[in-house]
C-alpha cells in the first residue's frame, strides 16, 4: 500500500512538473510571437533583430565600442537605424546625422522628443531636482535657472578665470613635486577640475590630500562606470537591488549624504546678501516663489524643492568633473602618441603669452592652433559619444519612416563627428581640419557638436571650454609631457562608461 502511495505521489510530481514545464515552454513562445507581431510597421532599417534578444549579441561581441558599431551601421543603414540595444527591451531610434540631430532637437522643432530616464538611473535616486534628468516645463525652468546661476558665479567673466588659473597653479605645484618621475595623472587632473565646479556649487574648493575629496571623486567615477550603455547596471537594471550592485548603491549613499550636509550648512547660514555659490541661489529662488505664494495664494512653483537641492547639485558636481577632466586626459594621451602636437601647442604659447605670465583668456584668439588641437581631441575622442536618451512623446514621420510614440532615440555624437562623408579620414588626428589655409583662423563645422545640440545641449558649455583653454595652456606652458623610457605609445582605445574614458597611462612631466 506504502509503494503504491508512493508510485502515485511520484506520478502526480511528475505531471505537475510536466505540466509547469509546459507553461513555461507556452509563455516563452507567446513573448517571442507577442515581441514578433508587435513591432511597429514603417520603422527606419536597422540590422536584423533576434526575438527577445534584439541586437545585444552583435553589439557585445563586436569587440568594438558600441558608438563604433552603431556608426558602422548608419553606413550600412542610413543615419536614422532602428536597433535593439538590450534583451526584453524595445527597439530604440538611433540618429547618426548632424542635421536630423538639429532638427529633433531644436527649440522651434515640429518633431515632440523628450529627456528619457535610463532604466538604472531611475532606480538610483529621485529624479526630482535634476538638471540633466528633467522633462518638460521643468526642463525649461531648471535650464534658465542654470544658465543664470553660472553667470552671478562668473561663468564668461575674469572672475572666474582668475580662479581656474589659480587652480592651475595649484595643479602644477602638484605636478612638479613628481620630479621628472612616471606617474598617473588621472587623479591629479579630477581634483584640479572638479575644485572648479566644487567652487561655484559649494562655494569652496578642497585641498588635494583631503581623503573625503578622494572618495566623492572615487563614488562619482562608480556611478558613471554602472550607468553607460553597455554597462550591465543598464542591461539588467534589477541588479541595483542585488549583491552585484552593492559598491554603486554605497557610492550613491555617500554622495547623496554629503552633498545633503552642505545643503543643510547653506540653509543654516543663509544670507540673503551674500550668495557664496549655486545652493544659496537656489535657496534663494526657493524662498522667492515661496514668499510670492504666501502673499497671493499661488505662484510659480519652485524649480527645485529644499529637499531636492542636493539632486540638482549632484549632477551640476560629476558632470562639470568627469567630462574636461577626460578631455584633458585624451589631450595628454594623444600629445604622447604625437609629439610634433605638443610642439606646435608650446610654440604657440612662446609666442603669445611666453613665459612669465599665466595664459589668459584674452590669448585664445591668438592662438588657432591650440584651439584647434582641443577641438581635434573632442572631436575623435569625444568624452560624451551619446547624447543622454531621449523618447518620443508622439507619432510623428521622419525620412519617410514612422517613429512611434514612446520609442527611445539615441543621438550618436561619435558617428557625427566620425562620419566619413563629412570628415577627410576622420580615423586620422589632424588638427588642420579646424584650420584655415594659412592657420590664422578657426574653421567651424556644422557636424562638430561635442556639447550636443538645441534646447538640451550642455548647460556647463562655457565654462568647460574655459576650463580646456586655461588647463592645457598652463600645463603646457610649464611642461613637456613624454612617456616613461622604454614605454608604448597609447593605443587611443578608451573605455565607454556613462562618459568615454582614455585607459590609464603614466606620463612624465618634464619641467620647461
Amino acid at each position: 500500500m506504502a509503494n503504491q502511495n508512493s508510485a502515485l505521489s511520484f506520478l502526480s510530481f511528475a505531471r505537475t512538473a510536466l505540466n509547469l514545464q509546459s507553461a513555461a515552454i507556452f509563455l516563452l513562445i507567446f513573448v517571442v510571437v507577442f515581441k514578433l507581431f508587435r513591432r511597429p510597421k514603417n520603422l527606419p532599417p536597422g540590422p536584423w533583430r533576434w526575438p527577445f534578444l534584439g541586437n545585444f549579441v552583435a553589439l557585445t561581441r563586436s569587440g568594438k565600442h558600441i558608438h563604433e558599431v552603431l556608426a558602422e551601421w548608419a553606413q550600412q543603414y542610413g543615419s536614422v537605424t532602428s536597433v535593439g540595444l538590450r534583451p526584453a527591451g524595445d527597439p530604440a531610434i538611433v540618429v547618426s546625422d548632424s542635421s536630423i540631430a538639429k532638427e529633433l532637437l531644436s527649440k522651434q522643432g515640429e518633431h515632440h522628443v523628450e529627456r528619457s530616464w535610463t532604466p538604472l538611473t531611475s532606480k538610483i535616486e529621485d529624479i526630482q531636482g535634476s538638471f540633466l534628468w528633467s522633462k518638460g516645463e521643468t526642463a525649461k525652468e531648471s535650464r534658465r535657472f542654470g544658465l543664470g546661476a553660472f553667470r552671478k558665479m562668473g561663468v564668461g567673466k575674469k572672475s572666474l578665470e582668475h580662479r581656474i588659473n589659480e587652480e592651475a597653479r595649484y595643479l602644477v605645484e602638484r605636478i612638479e613635486a613628481e620630479k621628472n618621475r612616471p606617474f598617473d595623472p588621472n587623479l591629479l587632473i579630477h581634483k584640479a577640475v572638479s575644485n572648479i565646479i566644487c567652487s561655484i556649487s559649494f562655494g569652496s574648493r578642497f585641498d588635494y590630500d583631503d581623503p573625503k575629496f578622494k572618495k566623492l571623486l572615487d563614488s562619482m567615477r562608480v556611478v558613471f562606470e554602472n550607468d553607460g550603455l553597455s554597462s550591465w547596471g543598464r542591461t539588467f537594471p534589477f541588479l541595483y537591488h542585488t549583491p552585484f550592485l552593492a559598491k554603486l548603491r554605497e557610492c550613491v549613499r555617500f554622495v547623496k549624504e554629503y552633498i545633503q550636509t552642505v545643503v543643510q550648512d547653506h540653509q543654516d547660514s543663509y544670507d540673503e546678501n551674500d550668495f557664496r555659490d549655486i545652493i544659496d541661489i537656489l535657496i534663494d529662488d526657493i524662498k522667492g516663489k515661496e514668499q510670492i505664494g504666501s502673499r497671493v495664494g499661488t505662484g510659480p512653483a519652485p524649480t527645485i524643492t529644499h529637499q531636492h537641492i542636493w539632486r540638482g547639485i549632484m549632477d551640476l558636481f560629476g558632470a562639470g568633473t568627469d567630462t574636461t577632466s577626460n578631455t584633458l586626459l585624451w589631450l595628454i594621451s594623444i600629445v604622447l602618441k604625437y609629439p610634433e602636437v605638443q610642439e606646435k601647442i608650446q610654440q604657440e604659447i612662446n609666442e603669445v603669452v611666453g613665459s612669465d605670465r599665466q595664459p589668459s583668456c584674452e590669448d585664445r584668439p591668438s592662438m588657432p592652433y591650440t584651439n584647434a588641437v582641443i577641438s581635434e581631441v573632442q572631436r575623435v575622442r569625444p568624452v560624451a559619444p551619446f547624447t543622454l536618451p531621449y523618447a518620443t512623446t508622439q507619432e510623428f514621420q521622419l525620412k519617410g519612416h514612422t517613429i512611434p510614440k514612446g520609442i527611445k532615440v539615441i543621438i550618436n555624437l561619435w558617428a557625427m563627428m566620425n562620419d566619413p562623408k563629412v570628415w577627410d579620414r576622420p580615423e586620422e588626428f589632424n588638427p588642420g581640419r579646424f584650420l584655415s589655409k594659412d592657420g590664422k583662423k578657426m574653421i567651424q563645422h556644422e557636424a562638430f557638436i561635442p556639447f550636443s545640440t538645441g534646447r538640451r545641449s550642455c548647460l556647463g558649455e562655457g565654462l568647460a571650454k574655459t576650463e580646456l583653454f586655461l588647463f592645457a595652456t598652463n600645463l603646457f606652458q610649464r611642461f613637456t609631457f613624454k612617456p616613461p623610457p622604454g614605454a608604448s605609445k597609447p593605443e587611443l582605445k578608451g573605455i565607454l562608461n556613462l562618459t568615454f574614458v582614455p585607459e590609464s597611462f603614466t606620463v612624465r612631466a618634464v619641467k620647461r
